[in-house]
């Protein structure tokens, strides 16, 4: 059955038109030179000012001190003056699920057909990479919805986001008591048949395998992770308290989540080099998620009713209480001190306004806005393993990035206040199609 569904899925996204539209210079090979901004690397270095950075073919070819000193030839280059914005690497969003709703209000996860979670997968992604996120880590989606937009992004038939894919979560039977309707899940018992799950996700192209540790015994978490570092794949695990310092001694790359946590199994992540993606914006409580909101009003992102309406729905929906959200934060800067290395991801949906307000709730948790830039940015790419390639603004690297008008060390949100989008060497459409239906609308609003 599920041959069925992935062919229809590569069906569908060839017959769809592509909704992306590059400049005509771009498709026919021009470079760009930035020129009289302001880099920020994220190699973890200071504020570059007055900077002239150059792509052609994808990549970073040059950096370089002041303003463009000789004009270029305008058949290979074109120069843009970004009049003081600021440059970054673009962003990852580090643990996604493309299809899920989160709270499901029209009860589609359990009913819907294979085709309508791949469109809505599809679109959520491409929002995500017009709001500046070239990278989606997805941890967890039904047949193999990831690993089929992934290889269309990456073939152009759409323009969309980089993604890493895990394809369906390895789990025992007692499996994820809030995912029983949401098909994400192979079911495995005991190490032979955990092996056996390992390799049907192997099997179809995954880039990495997630599993679902609370349940696991320490022989079936050692069957996952050895089987998949034996096919060069990291293992990411959805744990907490005890059975997160369980997976970690195991030998698990990341720990999802990680709530309740001890400073033990903190301290031997940081030895370990296990990575720790925290979701903070599904760890929050009331009060956090009051403030929050009132900080966005007084910042000026609350014109849109439809996005001040619906961060408030998805975020009550997966509420804490003031003990959980406190303690999570403070997990946060311990793990942080100690030398783990955090990453960015939301958990929740739409990704655009979800990776952002995850980003800007690492901040809010105590990180400095260094340190929560490295977590979007950097870490991301080291976590999956291309670091050599994305992640940081260096010579010789693939041209992802994001123009902004105003500084994020100065504050957070400014990652709101976005210019541009470059992928590959190349300018992405940040416009919205006339007549395409909001995300919120689509999904978060009751059929009446």
């Amino acid at each position: 059955m599920k041959k069925v569904f992935r062919v229809s899925i590569v069906f569908l996204l060839c017959v769809i038109p592509a909704l992306n539209n590059l400049p005509a210079a771009e498709i026919n090979g021009q470079g760009i030179i930035f020129t009289n901004c302001h880099i920020i690397d994220c190699t973890g270095a200071p504020l570059s000012e007055n900077m002239t950075l150059q792509i052609a073919g994808g990549k970073i070819i040059a950096i370089q001190k002041g303003l463009l000193a000789e004009q270029p030839d305008p058949a290979k280059f074109r120069v843009i003056d970004l009049r003081g914005a600021y440059v970054l690497p673009g962003l990852w969003n580090m643990h996604v699920h493309l299809s899920d709703l989160l709270p499901d209000v029209n009860k589609m996860l359990g009913e819907e057909h294979v085709l309508p979670a791949a469109i809505r997968a599809g679109r959520n992604a491409m929002d995500a990479l017009k709001m500046g996120f070239t990278g989606l880590r997805v941890v967890g989606e039904r047949d193999y919805i990831d690993v089929a937009w992934r290889d269309a992004f990456n073939k152009g038939v759409f323009v969309g986001p980089r993604i890493f894919a895990a394809g369906m979560v390895v789990t025992p039977t007692q499996g994820h008591p809030w995912e029983a309707v949401w098909p994400v899940e192979i079911f495995a018992d005991g190490p032979q048949e955990i092996r056996k799950a390992m390799r049907q996700n192997i099997v179809h192209g995954v880039d990495f395998v997630k599993i679902f540790a609370r349940y696991l015994d320490r022989d079936e978490l050692e069957a996952a992770i050895t089987t998949a570092h034996n096919y060069g794949l990291h293992v990411t695990a959805d744990a907490d308290g005890d059975n997160a310092q369980r997976a970690v001694v195991a030998g698990v790359d990341c720990i999802e989540h990680g709530t309740n946590i001890s400073d033990e199994t903190i301290n031997l992540m940081a030895k370990k080099g296990t990575f720790l993606c925290p979701t903070v914006v599904c760890n929050v409580s009331e009060k956090f998620i009051t403030e929050r909101d009132e900080r966005l009003k007084k910042l000026g992102f609350a014109a849109d009713e439809n996005t001040v309406n619906g961060r408030l729905l998805v975020t009550s929906a997966d509420m804490r209480s003031q003990k959980t959200a406190d303690r999570h934060r403070e997990i946060i800067v311990k793990a942080a001190s100690a030398g783990v290395k955090i990453i960015s991801g939301s958990d929740s949906n739409p990704l655009d306004e979800y990776g952002i307000l995850e980003i800007e709730q690492l901040h809010l948790s105590g990180l400095s806005p260094m340190q929560t830039l490295l977590a979007a940015t950097r870490n991301c790419a080291e976590m999956c393993g291309v670091l050599d390639e994305l992640g940081t603004i260096e010579v010789g690297k693939i041209a992802d990035l994001v123009v902004l008008s105003e500084n994020p060390l100065e504050n957070i949100s400014n990652l709101r206040k976005l210019k541009m989008v470059i992928k590959d060497g190349k300018p992405v459409n940040l416009s919205r199609e006339e007549g395409e239906t909001s995300f919120w609308d689509l999904y978060f609003k009751e059929v009446q």
